[in-house]
């Protein structure tokens, strides 16, 4: 049998192991790659394309909901939730081709089965074929060995579940079971109001479920401003969503979630058809391959430095499985980075900075958050403008949120929204921080009119006092 030589294998199909893959392709290399799951891994199967999918679903039934604000008038319309189902599948469908078809265009080797690593050189696939309805490989115990010069784990990440809950509980889902249901739940109880649950919440609450979020910190999306977590609470309390903070969760079991409230140990008892767990997501650890090539680890991840190599020359992490981001744009700049360093021939290796990642929470409304907030506001102005003075947000009926700026030396630092498709505005304050660039070189260039884009011309201006399209 020919022996497969390759100047890299990658382990893992996801954002970050297919992105490595086509760079090391572009640059010249040979490269393979292995999958024990679909092709796409988390974010194409069972993360950011389907829950994508299904918000849109959310956001045209809430539109629907509301047209009567510009004067079309809808008599009845109803959810018909295994269309949405459908839809989404295909969706997951068609990406999983397109990323198949760009690793297959790019010449990249793909194995479906389980990749053992022998040596840093050196790994055995094991074949196996995927159940479609089990989603389990079924081995076909045919194995080849591959040759390599570098070993790229991209392993991914898992959800995160406590210890004292009963994974065959048929009650309780995690985000991976909760994203491929064909059946709208009545009720949906939601254990964590992080990004994951709040995202959820948004689905099934537009989609007609009766949605409960419990969080254990003082306020939902804890980590952003507290204005955000305000506002989000203030529009999904609205929405019908009822949302307990400060509550510990104390037993799930046959569909009833008891928790107790931290500040008045007052007991509450929940009922629902479906309990997801989404307080997280946690590195795929593979202990006994680590230990066993001496790769220095914690229970975050796969320990690397800014080049992405591991402890042990020749194996690399991206991805996941590093414990730095389960963010996916993350995961493909540190593959694209990783490729880089394992085709440089000479010259200064390119460097992972994380200092500058931007992290979309896709709600309704869309909420951003870029760079830190320093814990010391001396020397720094704090900008808030609302989206009702935006003309664009206006005409369009979508006025709530808000865009907040911190500022240090004419410079913007660290920026958080909240309001309709500011997913698609944040870029523009992202390059800012990351190129440092002054506050009245930006304002000063003419922004589109009208745009929501244009809140961000008018925040800049109004930090230096020269706002001419409203008034506070």
């Amino acid at each position: 049998m020919e022996i497969k030589k390759y100047d890299a294998v990658i382990i893992g199909a996801g954002p970050a192991g297919h992105s490595c893959a086509v760079r090391i392709a572009e640059l010249g290399g040979k490269v393979a790659i292995v999958e024990r799951d679909f092709i796409g891994g988390i974010c194409t199967n069972w993360g950011c394309t389907p829950s994508k999918a299904m918000i849109e679903s959310a956001k045209v039934a809430k539109e629907v909901e509301t047209s009567g604000r510009y004067g079309v008038e809808v008599d009845h319309f109803e959810i018909n939730f295994p269309k949405i189902a459908q839809r989404r599948n295909q969706v997951v469908l068609n990406t999983r081709s397109f990323i198949t078809d760009l690793l297959e265009y790019h010449n990249v080797d793909i194995f479906h089965g389980e990749a053992r690593v022998d040596a840093p050189d050196s790994i055995t696939v094991r074949y196996g074929k995927l159940d479609n309805d089990t989603h389990e490989m079924q081995y076909t115990g045919e194995e080849e060995t591959l040759h390599t010069n570098n070993v790229i784990l991209a392993t991914g990440s898992k959800p995160l579940i406590p210890g004292f809950i009963d994974e065959s509980d048929p009650s309780i889902v995690s985000s991976h079971r909760l994203i491929s249901i064909d059946t709208l739940p009545e009720s949906l109880t939601i254990v964590g109001g992080g990004v994951i649950g709040m995202e959820f919440a948004t689905i099934f609450s537009n989609l007609g479920s009766q949605v409960t979020v419990v969080e254990l910190l003082p306020r939902v999306l804890a980590q952003m401003d507290p204005d955000i977590s305000a506002e989000i609470t203030q529009l999904m309390t609205e929405k019908g969503v009822r949302i307990l903070t400060n509550h510990k969760v104390t037993e799930l079991k046959d569909g009833v979630l008891k928790a107790v409230n931290q500040d008045t140990q007052e007991k509450v008892e929940i009922k629902s058809q479906m309990n997801l767990i989404a307080i997280g997501r946690t590195a795929v650890l593979q202990e006994e391959l680590y230990d066993r090539l001496g790769l220095t680890y914690s229970r975050k991840g796969i320990e690397v430095d800014d080049m992405l190599q591991t402890s042990v020359p020749g194996v690399w992490s991206i991805g996941d499985a590093t414990g730095k981001s389960i963010l996916a744009h993350c995961g493909i700049q540190q593959g694209v980075i990783c490729a880089e360093n394992i085709m440089r021939k000479s010259g200064i290796p390119r460097l992972m900075d994380y200092s500058i990642i931007p992290a979309v929470v896709y709600s309704l409304p869309e909420i951003f958050t870029i760079g830190f907030v320093p814990e010391n506001l001396s020397n720094v102005d704090v900008v808030k403008v609302p989206f009702k003075v935006n003309l664009r947000a206006n005409i369009e009926d979508h006025t709530e949120g808000f865009v907040k700026l911190w500022i240090r030396d004419h410079k913007v630092i660290a920026a958080q929204a909240i309001g309709f498709m500011v997913s698609e505005i944040q870029q523009e304050l992202a390059n800012m921080i990351a190129l440092g660039t002054d506050i009245d070189d930006v304002s000063r260039i003419v922004h589109a009119h009208p745009t929501y884009n244009e809140i961000i011309r008018s925040a800049l201006e109004y930090a230096e006092d020269k706002a001419v399209d409203f008034h506070q």
